[in-house]
């Protein structure tokens, strides 16, 4: 049995069985719902919540997980004696860093726990989170663990080809009135997930190919050790299999498979965004 303790929180999307072979513990997101605050996996599934965000029924606004359900999951850690890694969603989509660090430093002292940024989310947090619990179950201290986990995230990236810059208002710094420009031009959005945050990279005007544009920033980087491309809960207006043959004529061993994104993505790019995951590998010696 790990003697590091392994958390996250419902964006890295692990289905029950996932997490629980893995020794993962999993703090729902919140999500404010028209008026009314629901718990991912908990008051609401996923699947509902994708639904209602890929209908537009109403307003999917994703909060930080509920402060007492924090203090929950780590007092338990506390009381078990576990030294503990906890590896959250990237702050800057939602601000979950304060409730836990403010949770954790209480319990200074009774439990050693480790909260790592991991500017990261769904397939990205994920492949975080499971190379962690790996190295913890293969006895790895908390320090290694941690060392491991923060190499990781400075090679893991993640891009997002959106359908309209209005969509993205209340979650990208774009001003009102270039995404009413750019609708109407016919200009689609990528996003870079840099830093925690969603920093527009590109326009695709209507003369250029997004296809093109995710194929240059795969073969941007010196090597690629996985790939993924990332879908939403409605039909993307995107040649997914296209991407796919393009990367393959490089790297033709890599395996890229086709990955569903959860609400948070959904509620925060758009519910037929593609997503593209690449990972470069950790170099020998981290």
């Amino acid at each position: 049995m790990s003697s590091v303790s392994i958390i996250t929180d419902s964006s890295a999307e692990f289905a029950p069985e996932e997490a629980a072979e893995l020794g993962i513990s999993i703090l729902p997101l919140r999500y404010m719902i028209g008026n009314a605050i629901c718990r991912e996996g908990v008051d609401v599934s996923s699947d509902r919540l994708l639904e209602m965000v890929s209908q537009a029924s109403t307003t999917v606004t994703p909060l930080p997980p509920d402060s007492e359900d924090v203090a929950a999951m780590l007092e338990s850690a506390a009381r078990a004696g576990q030294v503990a890694l906890f590896l959250h969603v990237a702050n800057g989509l939602v601000p979950v860093a304060e409730p836990i660090q403010s949770v954790a430093q209480k319990l200074f002292g009774r439990a050693r726990i480790e909260v790592i940024d991991s500017l990261g989310v769904s397939y990205g947090l994920k492949r975080i989170v499971e190379e962690s619990a790996r190295a913890a179950a293969d006895g790895l201290s908390l320090p290694a663990v941690t060392q491991m986990a923060r190499a990781m995230i400075s090679r893991v990236y993640t891009l997002f080809y959106a359908d309209d810059f209005e969509a993205l208002e209340k979650t990208v710094d774009i001003h009102p009135a270039q995404a009413v420009l750019a609708s109407i031009l016919g200009v689609k959005p990528l996003l870079v997930l840099e830093e925690g945050r969603l920093i527009p990279l590109e326009k695709i005007t209507p003369r250029s190919t997004p296809v093109d544009k995710l194929t240059d920033f795969v073969f941007e980087f010196a090597g690629v050790a996985e790939m993924a491309v990332l879908t939403g809960p409605r039909e993307p207006e995107f040649d997914i299999e296209g991407l796919r043959q393009r990367v393959l004529q490089q790297y033709p061993n890599l395996v890229i498979p086709t990955v569903p994104f959860g609400p948070l993505v959904a509620s925060t790019v758009g519910a037929s965004a593609v997503g593209v995951f690449v990972y470069e590998g950790l170099q020998s010696g981290w």
